[in-house]
């Protein structure tokens, strides 16, 4: 059975619809102002939030044992954070340090937004790859300043 079309419950309906749209948008200008852990985590995921990458991603978990040389390639991991306290995991004090053949390679802070938790890792990319020879990738994952633990992979990019 169909029902009639109410162009006017039709239009009531949006209108409640914008109101509440409008309504939300300006609950959240103002709670914005509030500096709350999760307000905190929001802003840096805008700021900090989908990164680029260069080729193919390399793990130090199990990656692998031979690379080509010279080819773009990036290596992220990082830390997962639940929510609701995420001040733990989303300080400077928590990150991921990588190192070439034991020096700190530089790298860009990445955070997704996965719903029921943040992921905040570090990201280091190797545009033009490594040229041929024998590399060693130690990872380091820190949480409030504390090891948790290191992953070593080496590769022989050929």
């Amino acid at each position: 059975m169909t029902l009639p079309t109410n162009h006017f419950s039709r239009r009531r309906t949006l209108l409640v619809v914008v109101l509440s749209l409008s309504a939300l948008a300006a609950f959240s200008v103002v709670a914005a102002g509030y500096a709350t852990p999760n307000s905190v985590a929001r802003a840096a995921v805008a700021q900090y939030n989908n990164k680029p990458t260069t080729g193919t991603r390399i793990s130090v978990i199990g990656g692998p044992t031979t690379f080509a040389a010279d080819t773009p390639f990036h290596i992220e991991h990082g830390l997962l954070c639940a929510r609701p306290d995420l001040s733990d995991c989303m300080n400077a004090s928590s990150h991921f340090d990588l190192y070439l053949d034991g020096v700190l390679q530089p790298s860009t802070v990445d955070i997704d937004n996965l719903g029921s938790s943040m992921l905040k890792e570090n990201l280091t990319n190797y545009p033009t790859g490594l040229p041929a020879g024998t590399y060693t990738f130690t990872g380091v994952f820190v949480s409030n300043g504390t090891v948790l633990g290191s992953f070593t992979r080496t590769i022989a990019f050929i």
